[in-house]
């Protein structure tokens, strides 16, 4: 099981462009992501800065267009923001 603390997660993902986003909704922070200039993704975390158990990585791994492993990597840093967006070119998100 596999747990990450919230906090860490939103400051290590706005390190990787995410920004957030004050007009989605009032019981979470939405993190959106641009590449130049262009919507790519969105993600959300709750305000409650609960720590994010597997449900929820799993979730949010969903929303990065990301596995599970590759998303933990991203929040914990050995993903940087190069192979971030590496990952989401493979995919076409950033045509």
């Amino acid at each position: 099981m596999s747990v990450l603390d919230s906090r860490k997660a939103f400051t290590n993902l706005r390190k990787k462009g995410f920004i957030e986003s004050s007009t989605k909704s009032n019981d979470h922070k939405w993190l959106e992501l641009y590449y130049q200039g262009k919507f790519i993704l969105h993600t959300k975390l709750s305000h409650n800065n609960h720590d994010l158990g597997d449900y929820l990585i799993k979730q949010m791994s969903y929303q990065c267009h990301l596995q599970k492993d590759d998303f933990i990597d991203l929040v914990n840093c050995p993903l940087s923001k190069e192979e971030f967006f590496k990952i989401l070119d493979r995919q076409g998100l950033l045509d």
